[in-house]
């Protein structure tokens, strides 16, 4: 039962920081430099996701898993060719869910 406890408290903190921040600046207009930045935490997350699998036990697994090599290879010359992470992200997870699928 105190684990049912635990998950619904980190929740709903984690919807009521969320949501207070959309509260408080979500209608006012943020500076250039704020904007600039807020557009790279995307890339930021998904990149300390895919460091922390290079970690000293992972880096062998990771790199003799075909789905995760070939997407993380896609998603690299999508990125590069479309400049859109979007695009970048997209042909990554169709690659991985095709060969994890076929593999």
């Amino acid at each position: 039962m105190t684990a049912w406890i635990v998950f619904a408290v980190a929740g709903i903190g984690t919807y009521l920081s969320r949501g207070l921040f959309i509260l408080m600046v979500g209608d006012r207009v943020l500076p250039e430099k704020v904007e600039r930045g807020l557009r790279n935490i995307g890339p930021a997350v998904l990149a300390a996701l895919t460091a922390s699998l290079l970690t000293t036990d992972g880096l062998g697994v990771f790199l003799t898993s075909v789905p995760e090599v070939a997407a993380m290879v896609t998603g690299v010359i999508a990125g590069l060719w479309r400049r859109s992470f979007t695009a970048s992200f997209t042909a990554a997870i169709i690659v991985w869910a095709a060969l994890s699928f076929l593999l």
